[in-house]
């Protein structure tokens, strides 16, 4: 009887443990991160990238990455309107949402854009 509720006590301690520790075995690798970079992006490298216009700074890059960006959210688009059977009338408006939309995200890149040549200022 004593035998039996040592097992059963050892084993829920055990379990206890494995459970409290699998966040931790796994907290310092969260994959393989877009650019290899795990953590903080090196800030002098990036001023130097957007000074030169190198990198994710390139126009070419950019514009790559945005036509890339803009036919993937186009289609999405249309795929979403199909799936609702929208009117003319309302896909009218369905168009002038999504137009609103990219129009506050250009407003964000110029932000981020501006907040990066402060930042790159100041080194």
């Amino acid at each position: 009887m004593i035998k039996r509720q040592t097992s059963r006590f050892l084993a829920s301690a055990a379990l206890s443990a494995a459970l409290l520790a699998s966040p931790l075995a796994v907290a310092g690798n969260h994959g393989d991160k877009q650019g290899g970079h795990h953590g903080k992006h090196n800030l002098a490298e990036m001023c130097e990238q957007m000074r030169e216009g190198s990198g994710k700074f390139s126009p070419e890059n950019r514009e790559a990455w945005k036509q890339k960006y803009q036919a993937r959210m186009e289609k999405r688009h249309a795929e979403i309107a199909d799936r609702l059977k929208l009117t003319d009338e309302q896909r009218e408006i369905w168009d002038e949402i999504q137009q609103e939309r990219n129009e506050k995200r250009a407003a964000k890149m110029e932000k981020w854009q501006q907040k990066m040549q402060e930042r790159c200022a100041d080194q």
